[in-house]
Formats: C-alpha cells, sequence, structure tokens
C-alpha cells in the first residue's frame, strides 16, 4: 500500500510539473523562470497550497483564490488520470514503471500543447516509443509498416484536405501510434479518442476542439484495458 501511494504522490508531482513545462514552454519561457508559478489571469503568486496537485482545485473550488477566475478542469482531470493509470498499471518492475511514466508524461505534454495552443512539438512524439519495449513481442515486417504508414497518411492527408479539421499534429501523434501498436490498435485508439471529442464538440458548438488529447486518453484506454 505504501508502495503504491509513494507512486501515486511522485506522478501526480511530475504530472503537475509536466503541465508547466508545456505552458512555460508555449509562452517561450524556460521550465525554472519564472521561478514561482502564478495566475494567468491576474499573475498573483500562487501560495504552497494552491500548487498542490488535484487538492489545489478542490480547495480553491475551481477558481482562482484571488481573482475568482475559473481554473480549467483540464488540469486536475489530467492528474487525476495519472493517478488512477498509476493504481491500475504500475507493477513492482522499476524498468515497466520507468517506461510508463516516460509515455504517461509525454501523454500529456502533448494534450497539453494541444488543448492551451492546438499545436504539439513532434520531436516530443518520441517520448512514446519507449513503449515498444514493454509490449508482447510481435512479428512484424518493416515492408508492412511502411504499407500501413503510407496508406494511412495518405488517407488522413486527404482527409486533412477534405474537411479543414485535422491538425498535422493530429496526424504525426495517428502515425507514431500506428507504429508502436499496428493499424488494428490504432484504429481502436483514432475511435476511442474522436468519440471523447465528440462529446464536448456538441457542447461547445462555436469552439475548435483538440483532438490530441482525446486520442492521447483512447491510447491510455487502449493500453490499460486492451491486450496487444
Amino acid at each position: 500500500m505504501l508502495f503504491i501511494l509513494i507512486n501515486c504522490c511522485i506522478l501526480v508531482t511530475l504530472a503537475s510539473f509536466t503541465t508547466l513545462c508545456a505552458q512555460r514552454q508555449l509562452n517561450n519561457q524556460l521550465p525554472w523562470s519564472p521561478k514561482r508559478s502564478f495566475c494567468d489571469h491576474c499573475h498573483h503568486t500562487l501560495r504552497w497550497w494552491q500548487l498542490i496537485p488535484i487538492f489545489g482545485f478542490v480547495l480553491q473550488l475551481g477558481h482562482c483564490h484571488w481573482c475568482n477566475k475559473r481554473i480549467s478542469l483540464f488540469f486536475p482531470l489530467s492528474e487525476l488520470i495519472i493517478v488512477l493509470v498509476t493504481l491500475k498499471a504500475f507493477t513492482y518492475s522499476w524498468y515497466h514503471n520507468l517506461v510508463l511514466t516516460c509515455v504517461l508524461l509525454t501523454l500529456l505534454y502533448l494534450s497539453t500543447t494541444d488543448f492551451i495552443a492546438q499545436v504539439i512539438y513532434p520531436v516530443a512524439i518520441i517520448g512514446l516509443f519507449p513503449l515498444i519495449l514493454i509490449l508482447p513481442q510481435q512479428h512484424f515486417s518493416i515492408i508492412n509498416i511502411t504499407i500501413e504508414l503510407l496508406i494511412i497518411s495518405g488517407f488522413l492527408f486527404t482527409l486533412q484536405t477534405i474537411t479543414k479539421g485535422l491538425g498535422t499534429g493530429d496526424i504525426e501523434f495517428i502515425l507514431a501510434t500506428n507504429i508502436i501498436c499496428h493499424w488494428e490498435a490504432t484504429a481502436q485508439i483514432v475511435l476511442i479518442g474522436c468519440l471523447l471529442t465528440l462529446i464536448p464538440a456538441i457542447i461547445k458548438k462555436d469552439r475548435k476542439l483538440p483532438l490530441v488529447p482525446g486520442l492521447a486518453l483512447g491510447f491510455i484506454l487502449r493500453l490499460l484495458f486492451c491486450p496487444y
């Protein structure tokens, strides 16, 4: 029990730091500068208790303590998902846990930048590839994977041209997923991601919603509940 609790505390702290890094990179800032976190609206320096993952949001009732502006649910929900995944998937193998940590934080980083600014940094996608090391070994052909990538990329870029709704970052994420999981799992992840994005899209009809957070959650659900 103590081992699980320690893992949860470490992961949720890393998750909070990851979202901070993502926000600061979008603002052309360094992770360690400025030294103190502050409210995006009133720019008031946050106190220590406001920075506690999940609990800081609850203690403030979802609003900034200083200016009463609403705090986005994206951040506490992301941290809560990280905790739940830790409880579900982490084992006593440090190697397995290290790979999962890298993948989860990468998904969170990509989701954060896409949620805030509808942009992802392609180099960050590299953090997903260590997952290959702990997935069951599969026999695959480089030729088959190349053909799959060509077919999927052709379809996605055609869809992007026709609909104008699919971003280049979304396509890069999907193609990376296909390399890691192959087309069957990729299709399931895309379907889950689209369904998860459809719900808020219906509610907020006038807003273009990011797809990567839905794809990332679909990636996690597929990883946890469906054997590869």
